[in-house]
């Protein structure tokens, strides 16, 4: 939900680039979310259902709440025109699958309104129904262009299948949390200008 701090930031916001955070279990959305707003984004900080063993319910969420913040991000200062995704964890394949997949935003009407994508800390493998819900079934060179960042090379293993098929892709690799959310914030930045 967006919640701004204060009218005086609201104002100041005007036409400035939204990101929608998908937060994972483990409570990082909030802390994340407060940076990117720190960097200039208007930030909505949504949480989504985790069914075991099906990411659909999951994706389908992370699109109604993405939809959502669109029609009321210019009340908030942001620019709906301007809006990326950012999945956390568990999530980041929801943010992924917005951007790789059309039938989610599409069933919303809204087919185009992803202008960027971002991973932090993607999850390995672990569903039944792979071709379903994993951003790699998916993979396009006409996707948004998409950031993948995490500790180790597993959270970023998508970035050389991109890049095959022509796709823009950015991929970071660091231990330091808080250089994995800069990277993050820049490659954001740049896309949603």
């Amino acid at each position: 939900v967006l919640q701004p701090e204060d009218q005086e930031r609201k104002a100041g916001a005007a036409g400035r680039p939204v990101l929608v955070v998908f937060d994972d279990e483990r409570g990082e959305g909030r802390r994340i979310a407060r940076q990117m707003a720190r960097r200039g984004f208007v930030v909505a900080l949504a949480g989504l259902r985790t069914v075991r063993g099906s990411g659909a319910a999951m994706i389908a969420d992370a699109a109604v709440a993405t939809a959502w913040v669109a029609e009321r991000a210019k009340g908030f200062g942001g620019e709906a025109a301007r809006l990326g995704v950012l999945g956390l964890g568990a999530c980041a394949d929801a943010a992924l699958m917005l951007a790789l997949d059309r039938r989610y935003m599409a069933a919303l009407g809204r087919s185009d309104l992803i202008r960027a994508a971002g991973a932090l800390e993607r999850a390995a493998a672990t569903r039944r129904d792979l071709t379903a819900t994993r951003p790699e079934a998916y993979v396009r060179a006409d996707a948004a262009p998409l950031w993948l960042g995490g500790r180790d090379q597993t959270a970023t293993m998508l970035a050389a299948r991109i890049e095959a098929v022509g796709g823009r892709v950015q991929s970071l690799v660091r231990s330091d949390a808080a250089d994995l959310v800069a990277g993050a914030a820049v490659f954001l930045g740049r896309e949603l200008a």
